[in-house]
């Protein structure tokens, strides 16, 4: 797994090849936490945090995700190999 620190438009690119259960590192409000992709939309991309997901209990597919701006996300990892904002 290879560290890959890349521009704005090169970890927009990497965005937008995500798939469903890839990781991000999102930034917001001056916080970070990591999240799961749930869905890659035209305007941002809506998130599981992981915080959520180790405390739900319930079936997979009853988790409501939050929808996050695309640069509100500052890392992501594709295919095995993470893109960090510059």
């Amino acid at each position: 797994m290879a560290v890959n620190r890349v521009s704005e438009t090169e970890l927009l690119v990497q965005i937008g090849r995500c798939m469903f259960g890839e990781r991000v590192v999102v930034e917001r409000e001056g916080k970070r936490f990591s999240a799961r992709v749930q869905h890659v939309g035209a305007t941002g991309v809506k998130v599981i945090p992981e915080t959520t997901l180790t405390e739900h209990d319930g079936e997979p597919g009853d988790i409501q995700g939050v929808m996050v701006s695309f640069a509100d996300i500052k890392e992501v990892e594709v295919e095995g190999d993470t893109y960090r904002l510059e």
